[in-house]
């Protein structure tokens, strides 16, 4: 969670607040002890009003069962990771990863089961989370990992490294949880956002059907 709503109330407020008391000084009036006191007190009051903002703006941006970012600003997130790629030489990936038999888990077991399987597949995800990396639940079973990369190479070890991690949950949870990973690459595959999520879409349900 970011702290733009605390630091920036907070900000606002000690200006105010100091340009206040020095316009008392200019006019010759006295300074008191309460006007002294308004500092911590209205710090406090301006820091928790800055963290309902601060909470606010993390809930919308996260899927409140996974903790994973949703659907909102993806497009954006993706945008600047290939403004980065073209600072640096690198490229950006993009996986949709779905799991194949989630509606047979919810209607055979129930969906109290279903929910612990896409949290585990979250947690998955996480472990390759980091400031290159981003997880996104993009609706229902299906999930987004995008992130840069040097190479197709280093995709594929990703890939690898998670179909591995569901083989483990599969067997610690004592059932067969599948998924199916599509990718694509910029500025290999294409240079859109849009085009690259739809091709990454496309080619994980290639995967399912085969």
């Amino acid at each position: 969670m970011k702290y733009t709503g605390r630091i920036l109330t907070i900000s606002i407020y000690l200006t105010a607040h100091s340009f206040y008391l020095l316009y008392y000084v200019l006019s010759g009036r006295g300074i008191t002890m309460l006007d002294w006191l308004g500092y911590p007190l209205f710090t406090a009051i301006c820091y928790l009003a800055g963290l309902q903002f601060d909470r606010a703006v993390f809930n919308s941006e996260r899927d409140p069962l996974t903790g994973l970012f949703n659907r909102r600003n993806t497009e954006a997130r993706i945008a600047k990771m290939m403004a980065a790629a073209d600072r640096t030489g690198h490229k950006v990936f993009i996986l949709a990863i779905d799991c194949d038999n989630f509606k047979w888990i919810n209607d055979t077991l129930n969906h109290g089961t279903g929910d612990i399987v896409l949290i585990e597949i979250s947690k998955i995800l996480l472990l390759e989370k980091g400031k290159r990396i981003i997880a996104i639940r993009w609706g229902g079973d299906e999930f987004l990992l995008c992130g840069l990369c040097s190479s197709s190479s280093e995709v594929e070890e990703i890939k690898l490294r998670i179909k591995n991690s569901i083989s483990r949950l599969s067997g610690k949870m004592n059932l067969p949880v599948n998924i199916s990973i599509g990718s694509a690459l910029y500025p290999d595959d294409d240079k859109t956002v849009s085009a690259l999520i739809n091709l990454a879409d496309l080619n994980m349900y290639t995967q399912k059907k085969s």
